[in-house]
């Protein structure tokens, strides 16, 4: 069976929100090769960066996985989006208005798009429940 449309848009916001952890973890390793030094960091450019790497990289896995057809990804692209929105909240109290609303607009939009009923449905015959 088919994942639903919302299943599918879910998927490309998962794939936005990949590039964009992913770009940010090149960023952090360039930063790095340039020499940059924050004395008041307490993990380096290369540490964050590898974790970026990993957790993107496999939600972005995940969400290829979904658009090519197979039913694997949904949960680790609902497991980010709910840290998203735990980052949005952050942002959005310490300042940074504007990224923390476009960051919120895009977790809980997939969060929406991956808990609408016709998804829920979907994943649960998907797992023969």
């Amino acid at each position: 069976m088919a994942a639903p449309r919302s299943v599918l848009v879910g998927a490309w916001i998962a794939v936005v929100e990949c590039v964009i952890g992913l770009g940010y973890g090149a960023f952090l390793v360039i930063r790095d090769f340039q020499g940059y030094e924050d004395p008041g960091a307490v993990i380096s450019g290369w540490g964050t960066a590898l974790w970026f790497f990993f957790i993107f990289g496999a939600v972005l896995t995940g969400a290829v996985f979904l658009l090519r057809g197979k039913q694997w990804g949904r949960g680790p692209i609902v497991m980010l989006n709910l840290c998203l929105a735990g980052v949005a909240f952050y942002m959005l109290t310490s300042g940074a208005i504007a990224l923390g609303l476009i960051t919120a607009i895009f977790a809980l939009g997939a969060l929406g798009c991956m808990f609408n009923p016709k998804a829920v449905d979907w994943a649960a015959n998907a797992y023969g429940v």
